[in-house]
């Protein structure tokens, strides 16, 4: 399989949201169990879960994932990107001040190396005032590196669908960043008929400074098939696509027109 290159590049995705990653590929994603509980009255997750290695990433629905595998690279090796002089860094630096925000970690995650994502942080800093990082924190943040999040927009990715250990280390994380930055919930969401995720769910959602992110499910999902999460076709951006979207509230378009602008508008 293909190998990403080390040299960070500055994209624009389908919705108009520029991505700036620190790293391609995310292990963690591919090597997370999902379930939400344990329960004997609930036959599908009494033992459900997507396995290790599991080719289609987080919920078994990644798009970063998808696309890796459609364009031949192999996601599940983390390669590290970086400016490869300070040229490379002017460039990108003059791009980065012409639009509104600028996120870390579309496709990847941050936390793979926390000190060498900081550190891009700290190049770019002075070429944009907002910069956000998505995150489902498979790995910790030191102390040191904590006091370099002031000024930062941290989202922390979580679902009702993640097992009660990854559930209650992302919530821990999204409480402990209050003091150190801005701190926003990003609620992974589908339109569950399982009361029990409902309920975990709409919990998840009554934090303060909560981002409702649309869950793309297809008919074939396994959730899907046994029941579990509905799923309707809906008008996303110029095609149709299947979506499992808990509410009309939830904004489900382009960037442009997003309330939360990933955060930084909360």
């Amino acid at each position: 399989m293909r190998k990403y290159a080390d040299k960070i590049t500055l994209a624009k995705n389908d919705r108009g949201v520029w991505g700036l990653d620190p790293f391609k590929g995310c292990s963690g994603g591919l090597m997370a169990k999902y379930h939400a509980y344990d329960c004997g009255l609930n036959l599908m997750f009494k033992n459900y879960n997507f396995g290790l290695y599991n080719i289609k990433g987080c919920y078994g629905i990644c798009y970063a994932a998808k696309i890796a595998k459609f364009r031949g690279y192999d996601f599940s090796k983390v390669v590290k990107r970086d400016f490869i002089d300070d040229k490379h860094l002017q460039y990108i630096g003059e791009k980065l001040k012409s639009i509104p925000f600028v996120r870390l970690g579309v496709s990847c995650d941050p936390s793979s190396e926390w000190e060498h994502t900081l550190s891009i942080v700290g190049k770019i800093k002075p070429y944009i005032k907002n910069i956000v990082l998505i995150t489902k924190h498979w790995n910790e943040l030191t102390k040191d590196e904590l006091l370099k999040l002031k000024g930062l927009c941290v989202n922390t990715s979580i679902s009702a669908l993640d097992n009660e250990d990854d559930m209650n280390k992302r919530l821990f994380w999204y409480h402990k960043l209050k003091d150190y930055c801005k701190s926003v919930l990003r609620v992974n969401t589908a339109d569950f008929n399982d009361l029990k995720l409902k309920e975990i769910q709409d919990r998840l959602l009554s934090n303060e400074k909560v981002i409702d992110n649309v869950l793309r499910f297809s008919r074939g999902h396994e959730l899907v098939a046994n029941g579990i999460i509905n799923v309707k076709k809906y008008k996303f951006l110029d095609s149709s696509v299947m979506a499992s979207r808990h509410s009309g509230n939830a904004y489900f378009g382009y960037c442009d027109n997003c309330p939360d602008q990933c955060g930084i508008l909360l």
